[in-house]
Formats: C-alpha cells, sequence, structure tokens
C-alpha cells in the first residue's frame, strides 16, 4: 500500500467513525477499539488509529492517555456553556461576514436554506422527525451553513476559535441518546432563521446579521436543553 492509499484508507475510517459518533451508533461513553473498528471496516490498524487521533484532536472523541479514546458524554452545563460562547462570538462573525461574503458564497447559503426547507416541507407530510439518513443529512446542513457563514468573516482566528464549539453542538445534537429531534416545528424555524440571515447579509446589515445570529443561537441552546434534560427547562 503506497502513502496514497493509507491516506484514502484513513480518511474513510475518519468519516465511518465520525459518523458514528454524530449519528449516536457508538454511544456515549463508549471505548473505541481498533482492531474492532478496523474489522468493521476491512482495514488496517493503523489508517484508523490514525483517525481516531485526528477525531480526538478535533474534539469528537474524549482521548485519556493510557485508557484509550472514548465518546464524550456531553452534560447540560457543557451544553450551556459552548452556546454561551458561541453567543459571544458568532454575532461578531456574521457582522463581519455581511461586509466580506461573496456571492457564491450566499448562493451556497441559499441552497443550503431551500434543502432545509424541502426537509421541513416533507415533515409537513409525515408529521414525524428526521431520523436515520435524513436526520445526518439536516446536520451535514447545519454545519455547512455555519461553516459557510464564519468562512465568509474572512479572519482564520475566528475560524479556529468557533471551530471546537461548533463540534460540541453538533455532537449535541446529533446523539440519539440525548433524545434530541427535528420535527417540523424545529426544521421549519430553522429554515426560516437561516433565510433571515441571508436576508440581512444580502442586505450589507452586519448589525442586523449579527442580532439574527444571536437570536438563532439563543434559540438553538433552548431548544438543544429542552430536549437533552427535559426536566430542567434551563433557558426556556
Amino acid at each position: 500500500m503506497n502513502s496514497h492509499d493509507g491516506s484514502s484508507v484513513a480518511n474513510r475510517a475518519y468519516e465511518h467513525i465520525r459518523s458514528q459518533v454524530l449519528g449516536g451508533h457508538y454511544p456515549t461513553g463508549k471505548q473505541l477499539v481498533t482492531r474492532q473498528i478496523a474489522k468493521e471496516m476491512g482495514a488496517s490498524l493503523n489508517p484508523v488509529r490514525e483517525a481516531i487521533g485526528r477525531l480526538s484532536a478535533e474534539g469528537f472523541l474524549n482521548h485519556i492517555p493510557g485508557a484509550g479514546a472514548f465518546v464524550p458524554t456531553p452534560s447540560t452545563e457543557e451544553i450551556l456553556e459552548v452556546y454561551e460562547f458561541r453567543q459571544a462570538i458568532e454575532p461578531f462573525a456574521s457582522q463581519k461576514a455581511a461586509a466580506m461574503i461573496t456571492e457564491p458564497e450566499l448562493c451556497v447559503l441559499r441552497e443550503i436554506c431551500d434543502d432545509q426547507h424541502r426537509m421541513a416541507s416533507a415533515l409537513r407530510v409525515s408529521k414525524g422527525h428526521l431520523e436515520g439518513e435524513a436526520l445526518d443529512h439536516w446536520l451535514e446542513t447545519e454545519e455547512h451553513f455555519h461553516g459557510t457563514l464564519i468562512r465568509a468573516a474572512r479572519n482564520r482566528y475566528l475560524d479556529r476559535a468557533i471551530h471546537h464549539s461548533r463540534v460540541l453542538t453538533q455532537l449535541f445534537q446529533g446523539h440519539r441518546a440525548l433524545g434530541v429531534k427535528v420535527d417540523l416545528r424545529v426544521a421549519s424555524r430553522t429554515w426560516q432563521t437561516h433565510r433571515k440571515i441571508v436576508q440581512t447579509l444580502e442586505k450589507r446589515d452586519g448589525q442586523a446579521a449579527a442580532d439574527c445570529t444571536r437570536a438563532a443561537l439563543e434559540q438553538g441552546a433552548r431548544q438543544v436543553l429542552a430536549d437533552a434534560s427535559p426536566t430542567r427547562r434551563m433557558l426556556g
């Protein structure tokens, strides 16, 4: 196997483990066993070790020296702290993005809103909530939207500062064990809020973009905390 092949397998292992964690297929607190994952994938051990190391560095896994890598077990306190951090930083990023964003980036954001609108419309018919691949796709659109918005601010330090908090938010939102659900109410509210943010960016209105982003994060915090801890309505 040449180095390019090894890198491809490591990337495949990275995507596999990441999707299993985000999808809740690996339960919180689970220790990842390299040999077992390699067997699942039909891969050798080294690419899987590389993928686990990368995911640990990014915050998707907790690495405990001498013990191994584990799936994080988020608490309501962590959720609150992450959203507090995002509410302090991301509105500023949106304000900068209003001045710097390009038309191709605006097109990407519009397409994401349209995609989320389609998913919300499907939920209106099914009267259920997103599950399986549909939920995975929803979470991908969420990450794509916020990632595009942050990159549009053209500030590498902002991007780095916000990256880890976005990782944790994905874990909170995507983990089935937390009971978080994307139903018609959540999906409709999300795409409409995103569309409002895009409209402020189209108008180059930095203050309005910051205000809309802050409101969206406050709303997201209430929803995730309510779902993850129904008996403790923090922020609600």
